[in-house]
């Protein structure tokens, strides 16, 4: 059972976590003064995919800088920091009314955020019930990010009503982190033995491979669709870059720590073929118990196939989900989303700290399938609409090539390395 310190940590890595993963994933915040035609509020979008993929960069490097640090204190200081220029920018953004810095300010949200996600992971994940606090703030905002329309449209009328982080969610965190920064600023942390020399530059060769390949990817048949261009072979050319950024990532990291990108590009592609809603609602707490479980339970039983089994299952329920009653089908998979989701972050099994930081982050990228415009999915692309089952076809085939990549992997990399301790 949790001590009542090692509760605090939980909340504040929950807190985090959440934060930090709202500023990867969601548009920034603005008033609704500040948006004053259809090309701000598509600017603002179009950012949205670049700042991911900035963000997840950034914390990488800051999770790899902060790994070999024995005194826990300035790990904590760091996320402090993170989280209070994320603080900073969000306040400045509600007040400001000129549109011409609203991009700026989504990257240096996503910069800000990329460094508390980091340095939270490093402080987090060495410890279990940290973990599992940091776990569930990551998968509560990418569940609530894939199962709620961030936009409706591209218009200036519903801009305002966009997803973004909450104020309270950035105040709770940075007073959270603040004390633990104090708690912890005394505190020493066992050595950690060297690595090779070239090891602490591959997560960061491998972070910047897979987000600059997907953002490439999909900005290209989200152009392809806007032309009306999009087709089967388009597709497929986005499907196979897709595996191929995520297995050469994987393989640039040291022994398995890779399962977990391959892993999360699979999730995340599943969770893109599902419809959204305006709003979570009431199925917040749901997703809160549903994650928690799920965690735990991946805690003690890790099985990365299990995970693409989920996945693939959350596939093919995408490719019928349009005959059943629309709340049906977007419960079950808000569900069925929620439960593979955790289970895949407590599975994972890393040798290399900011391995589990590339692997939990890579969540947050763009999918491909963010551009295959559908009736029922509210991300404003092309101005058709393919059929609702394509998505679900497509991303059991990205599914599908993951688990060989997975299969590959474990092939060609040692065994002893699957359940090496998190250093």
């Amino acid at each position: 059972m949790p001590k009542i310190r090692d509760g605090l940590d939980a909340v504040t890595a929950f807190a985090g976590a959440a934060a930090a993963g709202m500023s990867l994933f969601l548009p920034f915040t603005f008033g609704a003064e500040s948006v004053d035609s259809p090309y701000r509020v598509t600017s603002l979008i179009n950012s949205v995919p670049r700042a991911a993929a900035l963000g997840l960069i950034v914390a990488v490097v800051v999770a790899v800088l902060a790994r070999p640090i024995t005194r826990p204190g300035l790990v904590w200081l760091a996320a402090t920091c993170g989280a209070l220029a994320l603080a900073i920018n969000y306040f400045i953004g509600r007040t400001m009314t000129s549109t011409d810095v609203l991009t700026t300010q989504n990257y240096i949200d996503s910069l800000c955020g990329g460094v508390l996600f980091g340095a939270l992971g490093i402080c987090a994940l060495r410890l279990r019930w940290p973990a599992v606090g940091y776990l569930l703030g990551v998968v509560t905002v990418f569940v609530y990010g894939e199962v709620v329309a961030v936009f409706s449209s591209n218009t200036s009328a519903t801009a305002s009503k966009s997803v973004h982080t909450p104020a309270w969610l950035v105040i709770a965190a940075v007073v959270l982190l603040t004390l633990n920064t104090l708690r912890h600023r005394h505190g020493m942390m066992p050595g950690i033995p060297r690595l090779a020399a070239d090891l602490p530059i591959t997560p960061i060769v491998a972070a910047t491979v897979l987000a600059l390949t997907l953002l490439v990817a999909t900005d290209w048949l989200d152009r392809e669709f806007d032309d009306l261009n999009g087709n089967t072979w388009q597709i497929t050319l986005a499907v196979v870059v897709t595996l191929a950024a995520a297995f050469a990532a994987a393989t640039l990291l040291p022994g398995r720590d890779g399962a977990g990108v391959l892993i999360a590009v699979s999730l995340g592609a599943a969770a893109d073929s599902l419809a959204d809603a305006t709003s979570l609602g009431w199925h917040l707490l749901l997703v809160l118990l549903v994650a928690t479980a799920a965690i735990l339970a991946g805690l003690r039983w890790s099985s990365p196939w299990a995970v693409l089994l989920g996945a693939a299952v959350i596939c093919l329920f995408a490719t019928v989900a349009e005959r059943f009653p629309w709340a049906f089908a977007w419960t079950a998979g808000l569900l069925a989303l929620t439960a593979v989701a955790g289970f895949a972050a407590g599975s994972l099994r890393v040798g290399y700290l900011p391995s589990a930081v590339l692997g939990l982050g890579a969540l947050y990228l763009p999918s491909i399938l963010w551009s295959i415009p559908t009736r029922l999915r509210h991300w404003p692309t092309g101005t058709t609409s393919v059929d609702e089952s394509i998505p679900g076809w497509v991303a059991l085939t990205i599914t599908i090539g993951a688990a060989a990549g997975l299969a590959v992997l474990y092939r060609i990399r040692p065994a002893d390395n699957e359940s090496a301790p998190r250093r």
